[in-house]
């Protein structure tokens, strides 16, 4: 049986026996007038004031005045008064009353005793949970602490030894840059010593390539004994006629004419198979109003356009064996039958101004100059060597030599300002053709665009290699 069982089975009891316990504890009550003694009391005083002896029954002396209730021997409800029988009945009742209420709060203490034990229990395991997790969270914060502890002194250590290996590594490094500074200082010198070696190498080897005591000749008749002599305004003239090269070429002779209009200008020919006829009409402009004499000199072969300019020069000159082509315009026209009608005639009219003045210089008319061509070759390309030409009247003279004065060095051409306009790129771009290799593997030369829409191509070129964009 259980602590909370037991109370209750207490206070029951209680309340059963309380009516009973009244009863059995009743006390008799005497009522003592002021002044009066009752039975069982102490004597009063004798007179001369020696007390009397005190009562046999022990009972202590009510004090003067006072009502005395005191336990004794039943009293007579019939002796007392009707208000001290309602006054001991109300008496019972309160203790009746009293009895009960202890009962009732003997139960009630024992009830909320059994209602708080659980909770009781349940706040005792929480206080020890509670108390088991501060334990296990101290004991957890104290390994924290151990191991922040631990983690900060292996960091110190790991500090100081990055410290120490920095330091290493600085000092190796202003190391390293000591003896790399000492090593540039003495490839400086090594590189310095072998730079002034190496120029004092080249100066060696362009003196060699140096014709110093040789000087450009400026004659004003080039042609000496059969040798033509050409200066340094010279004007190399090279593969197909188009408006870049035109364009270099006039750039040269306004240029020579403004440095000096007495000794001539050379257009040097190596190869060409002609090109634009606009582009080559510039040139032959270019030509006529120069103020100095402009000379053209064909070296290996002068066609269509080029052959055309070398004829109608002031002077032209070429070797034995070089080899002069003349022949009718060409056209690669598109369209319609009636636009490539109007395209052929108007290439036509371009070949009657420019092939007129040809036919001319031969004594010729055009008619009969297309019938020589026709008749000299079936494709319509006649062509010449050197002394043939000059019978025919394509160039003036045949010359066995040719004197280069103003070659006079055989180093590379040095980045130094000039008097003269440097071109836009070397003349071998400037004429804008470019060697390309097609799906076939086969090697040709792409002409640029004809920018003038009536122009057109007086060009020779039978194997087909010059191709236009």
């Amino acid at each position: 049986m259980n602590l909370s069982s037991t109370f209750r089975l207490l206070a029951l009891a209680a309340l059963v026996t309380a009516p009973v316990l009244a009863q059995q504890t009743t006390r008799r009550v005497i009522v003592v007038p002021a002044g009066a003694t009752p039975a069982g009391a102490p004597a009063a005083p004798a007179p001369g004031g020696t007390p009397a002896a005190p009562a046999t029954t022990g009972l202590p002396t009510a004090p003067a005045g006072a009502t005395t209730v005191a336990p004794g021997p039943g009293i007579n409800r019939e002796e007392i008064s009707p208000e001290q029988k309602a006054a001991m009945k109300e008496a019972d009742r309160m203790r009746t009353e009293k009895a009960r209420i202890d009962a009732e709060v003997a139960l009630a203490e024992a009830k909320r005793t059994e209602e708080l034990a659980p909770l009781n229990a349940e706040t005792a395991k929480l206080s020890a949970e509670r108390a088991l997790r501060l334990a296990k969270a101290s004991a957890e914060a104290a390994a924290l602490e151990d191991e922040r502890a631990k983690l900060e002194r292996q960091a110190a250590l790991e500090a100081a030894r990055s410290t120490a290996r920095l330091s290493e590594r600085n000092n190796k490094i202003r190391e390293l840059e000591a003896e790399a500074k000492q090593l540039q200082l003495e490839a400086a010198n090594t590189i310095s010593r072998l730079s002034n070696e190496l120029s004092r190498f080249q100066k060696e080897d362009e003196a060699r390539k140096v014709a110093t005591k040789a000087k450009p000749k400026y004659l004003k008749e080039p042609l000496v004994d059969g040798t033509l002599v050409i200066s340094d305004r010279r004007i190399a003239f090279n593969g197909a006629v188009t408006e870049g090269l035109a364009d270099y070429v006039s750039q040269r002779i306004n240029f020579y004419n403004n440095q000096s209009s007495e000794f001539p200008i050379f257009i040097v020919v190596d190869n060409s198979p002609g090109g634009s006829v606009a582009a080559g009409y510039q040139i032959q402009k270019a030509m006529a109003a120069s103020k100095a004499p402009v000379y053209v000199v064909v070296k290996g072969f002068a066609a269509s356009m080029t052959a055309v300019i070398a004829t109608l020069a002031e002077r032209s000159y070429c070797y034995p064996n070089t080899i002069i082509l003349h022949h009718q315009v060409s056209n690669s026209a598109r369209g319609n039958m009636t636009v490539l009608k109007e395209q052929v005639e108007f290439t036509n009219r371009w070949f009657e101004r420019l092939g007129t003045p040809v036919a001319k210089k031969m004594g010729l008319t055009l008619p009969e100059f297309v019938k020589q061509m026709y008749a000299n070759d079936s494709s319509g390309d006649w062509q010449a060597f050197g002394e043939k030409a000059k019978e025919l009247k394509w160039v003036d003279n045949i010359v066995e030599r040719i004197e280069e004065t103003a070659i006079l060095d055989l180093l590379p051409p040095a980045p130094t300002v000039v008097a003269m306009p440097t071109p836009r790129t070397a003349q071998a771009d400037a004429a804008g053709v470019v060697q390309k290799t097609d799906d076939k593997g086969h090697t040709y030369f792409e002409l640029p665009a004809l920018s003038n829409p009536f122009d057109a191509w007086w060009i020779y070129d039978p194997r087909g290699q010059y191709r236009s964009r």
